[in-house]
């Protein structure tokens, strides 16, 4: 299962009724799997029927978006910008891009 961490700001920014949840957005016309991920708050109400959790109550993915992170360590931080809360993760700007041509997501400089 996935490893995922939750940074203190990222716990202490979710409301009682909030998860983390991983989008996936397709970019590709000719391929199913071409995405890219993204990553917000969401009330538990408003979950997709389909999403599933990655190994924690609190964090939650697309089933595509799943796929890709079930096995990854991942970071999930809280950065406030202004009066939003911006949700990051540790994960390089083309992950998406990455899972969805079958290269490593991490080098061997990151030790993971």
């Amino acid at each position: 299962m996935s490893r995922i961490t939750l940074t203190p700001a990222a716990r202490e920014a979710l409301r009682d009724d909030e998860v983390v949840f991983f989008d996936w957005h397709v970019t590709g016309l000719c391929c199913a799997d071409a995405g890219e991920f993204s990553v917000r708050p969401l009330r538990r109400s408003r979950l997709p029927k389909r999403a599933r959790s990655l190994e924690t109550d609190l964090v939650y993915a697309h089933p595509t978006a799943w796929v890709h992170l079930a096995e990854l360590p991942v970071t999930i931080d809280c950065r406030p910008l202004w009066h939003w809360r911006r949700f990051t993760t540790d994960l390089p700007p083309d992950a998406g891009l990455r899972c969805c041509l079958g290269r490593p997501l991490y080098g061997s400089q990151h030790g993971r």
